[in-house]
């Protein structure tokens, strides 16, 4: 072929595009849609992946989230002369920064500066201004407790003149200097300029301590102080001999530190780095949860020697293996849930090439007969399959790469480009239809049949592996099965193919009741619908894959919410539940006042306390709550909790650790004689899940200083529900965490995986209906051409073109019918699958897995939509067909 005729052949098909451009426009349609979704969906999840690990290193607290560790103080400084600071915080400063810097990335990055404090063991002090007096302090040695406090009364520490290691004369010629909180000072009932101390034992003089300040945090939510948490308040200590006392943590000058050599010799280190939850990304979760892990187990060294070390503890490895666990079951969500879709797509893409090659199929045959070899022939059809998908694709991809910006890697671009030559592909190899003979016919027919018993028994097997396995599970050994992953596809192949194989048996009824009526149109409609559907297995595949995804979607975002919202009143445990460090008693008269509010339970949770029963020492948690308010919020609760009996504090114990006592008379808590009154379930939402006790706070003192609760139960009249959360936050303190159910189940559904799983959800309904409008439209288009011919010759016949409209409707209207029910009912099954073989608890916060829940009237207007897409695809069919000139559907070539 000359290279002028072979310039023909860009023409003849620019030409042939101009005349019937909508199956070509339906293919790039298609393309941009994969496209999208190839280039967007890898992104999506990278930085889904990302939002998770910060959701989950910022949901464990600060503290919780730090790396953080204690150890013994090491003096390597001589007595006399007295040290220099550099002497005194210079190596352990040097030694914690080089911690840091030997890190790893990208754990370095996330990792802050050191923060540390040394204290020694709480001193007991018997004197106050020379009156009796036992109180306790804990001397502290901070670098830069000046740039943290703000002194409100009396003035910083000076430097202690002495050297406790001298003789005891020495040690007893001047107070040492120390600096309070204000709220310390107030519960030990000492001020500014008072002296605090202990008699001489055997002659023997004692160090005595003076009140220069008093201080406040200058900022009191910052990460130090919730680190240190003794650092302000007073508390509680309870020697094994002698009388309980309470104590507070007294800063000295940084530089005194170097003169109590004594004092300090047993004193401990108190190390933290701050751990940013924002820092991270989601690729490298699984670097960074290695490298936490290799930080648990080395350990931060310290001057001194190769065998020094500090332990370093920290919760992040637990957030980062949560949000891995998270990220891999939506993974494998997701997957589950694509392999359908992406099979559609596929077909579609393959059926809407078939009818461009139609389309094109005279121009063809025009240019092979003018002597084009096929291999031109395919690669201009190529090159059209290029100039349908390269450019859309490219756009797609960079509109991706701007708007979801992630870390830059070439893989990201793979998916895309195997999208823009998929088109190219299937152009040439479908670009020369031949006309098979009788035999390859029968072998077609008969492979075709060996494939569906594959596929069918395929989906069986998938499914039972599914059933039995769960998909979490088959992920977590092997990876994500891609057998288990297709079981959607499988089964919406094989009920494709049930439709295909049983449709006919109701037809062959109705072309019998056809053929006893008068319509000619009805008769030819029925007969061409039985022997060659126009809506093969590729449209019907794409009917049940969006009719039973757009069920599936209702289905599962009712799941969610209903499986939210249980978990959020499991949570909240009341109408309205509020969370602080300590609830002052003005706050909670607060609270009480608010209008609405009809009952207010406090509860503290202390430490845990030693218990003893049956000769046996062990510890439980324990709870202080207000027994007779919490009562209308557990109406199982037993009353008279604010009584003893016969010298006994009645307590309520787990149900979990009720199986481990059983009521002996030598049972004591803290060494309080106590009875168990009552049990209740170990997750009561009280804030502890395992072995505690619940003790009425009439009897606080017995177990801490004062009754100050961390949580608020409010029962709220029904009416006032919605605006009563704003109102008790406002009054309940600036640390406290006010939530309703409404509040808790919002909080969730925002979460990064829920909210990935329901943005899965509905792209993938609406990218399903999306190709089942393709789909049907482009079935009309491939058997456009025949029925143009059968129209052709009934309106040769005298029949008026409205007859059409017969042919359309016996064409989409039986199989659509049949699609719909057998989609329906996939639809109605999938989410019984879904639940089944992976746990959604991780995303819906409830303890039992969710069970699917039908909002029928919601999947009632779900297949009213469906049928309304049908019926307009079949309108334009009709109005396409009726434009067509009987006489050119009938002259020779254009059959």
């Amino acid at each position: 072929m000359s290279g002028r005729n072979f310039l023909t052949v860009p023409r003849l098909v620019g030409r042939r595009f101009a005349i019937n451009p909508l199956a070509s426009i339906l293919v790039g349609v298609l393309v941009l849609i994969t496209a999208f979704v190839a280039a967007a969906v890898p992104r999506l999840v990278e930085k889904q992946n990302t939002a998770e690990l910060a959701y989950q290193l910022g949901s464990i607290g600060e503290v919780s989230r730090s790396l953080s560790g204690t150890s013994d103080f090491p003096e390597y400084w001589a007595d006399t002369p007295s040290p220099t600071r550099e002497e005194i915080y210079g190596e352990l400063d040097t030694a914690f920064t080089e911690g840091r810097s030997r890190l790893p990335q990208p754990l370095r990055s996330a990792t802050g500066a050191a923060q540390w404090v040394v204290q020694t063991d709480t001193i007991p002090t018997t004197l106050v201004n020379g009156s009796p007096g036992l109180l306790g302090l804990r001397l502290t040695a901070d670098e830069y407790y000046l740039s943290r406090v703000r002194i409100v009364a009396g003035a910083a520490p000076a430097v202690w003149g002495g050297n406790d290691a001298g003789a005891p004369s020495v040690a007893d010629q001047a107070p040492i200097d120390i600096l309070l909180s204000t709220t310390a000072a107030k519960s030990l009932h000492v001020g500014v300029g008072d002296i605090v101390g202990s008699r001489n034992v055997d002659g023997i003089p004692s160090p005595s301590y003076r009140v220069t300040g008093l201080f406040e945090p200058k900022a009191p939510a910052a990460q130090f102080w919730r680190q240190n948490p003794s650092l302000v308040p007073a508390f509680l200590v309870k020697p094994d001999r002698g009388p309980s006392y309470l104590a507070g943590a007294a800063f000295i000058n940084p530089l005194s530190l170097g003169r109590l050599g004594q004092t300090f010799a047993n004193a401990s280190i108190s190390l933290y780095y701050p751990v940013s939850a924002t820092t991270t990304d989601g690729a490298d979760a699984d670097a960074l949860r290695s490298q936490l892990s290799a930080v648990l187990s080395e350990g931060i060294s310290l001057p001194g020697g190769e065998s020094r070390g500090m332990s370093i503890t920290t919760g992040s490895v637990t957030a980062v293996i949560a949000a891995q666990q998270r990220d891999q079951v939506l993974s494998g969500f997701l997957a589950l849930l694509a392999s359908a879709p992406l099979g559609v797509t596929l077909a579609v893409l393959g059926l809407g090439v078939q009818a461009v090659i139609r389309s094109r199929r005279r121009d063809i045959a025009l240019t092979i007969a003018r002597g084009a070899k096929e291999s031109q022939v395919r690669a201009v059809v190529a090159v059209e399959g290029l100039v349908l998908a390269v450019p859309g694709v490219a756009v797609v991809t960079l509109l991706a790469t701007l708007l979801l910006p992630t870390r830059p890697d070439p893989s990201d671009f793979i998916l895309p480009g195997l999208v823009a030559i998929a088109p190219a592909v299937l152009f040439a190899a479908l670009a020369i239809p031949r006309d098979a003979d009788y035999a390859q016919a029968r072998r077609a027919r008969q492979l075709r049949i060996i494939a569906e018993i594959a596929v069918l028994l395929l989906a069986v097997l998938a499914l039972f592996l599914l059933a039995r396995r769960g998909l979490a599970q088959s992920s977590a050994a092997v990876g994500i099965d891609p057998l288990l992953v297709a079981t959607p596809l499988l089964l919406s192949v094989s009920v494709g193919i049930l439709v295909l194989r049983g449709y006919p048996i109701p037809l062959l009824a109705a072309r019998r009741r056809a053929i006893r009526a008068r319509g000619l149109a009805g008769f030819v409609g029925s007969i061409r619908a039985t022997r060659s559907p126009t809506v093969g297995l590729v449209g019907v595949l794409a009917l049940v894959v969006g009719i039973s995804i757009a069920i599936f979607s209702t289905v599962m975002l009712s799941t969610f919410d209903g499986s939210t919202i249980r978990a959020a009143q499991e949570s909240v445990g009341a109408d309205v539940r509020a969370d602080a460090a300590a609830f002052t008693p003005t706050e909670r008269s607060a609270v009480v006042a608010v209008p609405g509010v009809t009952a207010v339970a406090g509860v503290e949770h202390l430490d845990p306390r030693s218990f003893r029963g049956m000769g046996v020492i062990d510890t439980v948690n324990v709870m202080v709550a207000q027994t007779s308010a919490l009562r209308s919020l557990r109406p199982g609760l037993a009353s008279g909790l604010n009584a003893e009996t016969d010298g006994r504090i009645p307590v309520i114990v787990s149900s979990d650790l009720a199986a481990e006592v059983h009521g002996h008379a030598d049972e004591t808590l803290d060494g309080v004689p106590v009875r168990i009154a009552g049990i209740l379930p170990a997750d009561s939402k009280l804030g502890l899940q395992h072995s505690w006790m619940l003790v009425d706070s009439a009897f606080a003192k017995r177990f801490t200083v004062v009754f100050t609760p961390d949580l608020l139960l409010i029962k709220a009249q029904p009416a006032s529900l919605d605006g009563i959360r704003d109102r008790v936050a406002r009054v309940a303190g600036p640390g406290a965490t006010v939530s309703t159910v409404a509040s808790v189940a919002d909080a969730r559904r925002a979460e990064p995986a829920v909210a990935g799983v329901r943005l899965a959800v509905l792209l993938g309904a609406l990218i399903s209906v999306l190709l089942c409008t393709i789909a049907l439209v482009l079935s009309t288009i491939v058997a456009g051409r025949a029925r143009a011919r059968t129209a052709g010759i009934l309106r040769t016949l005298g029949l008026p073109s409205r007859s059409l409209r017969v042919l359309v409707a016996w064409e989409l209207v039986p199989v659509v019918l049949v699609a719909v029910i057998a989609g329906t009912i996939l639809g109605a099954l999938l989410p019984f699958l879904l639940t089944a073989a992976v746990d959604l608890r991780p995303f819906t916060g409830d303890d039992t897995r969710p069970v699917p829940l039908f909002d029928f009237g919601l999947v009632g207007i779900v297949l009213a939509a469906f049928c309304v897409v049908v019926a307009i695809v079949g309108f334009v069919a009709v109005a396409a067909g009726e434009r067509l000139n009987p006489s050119t559907a009938l002259k020779m070539g254009a059959l």
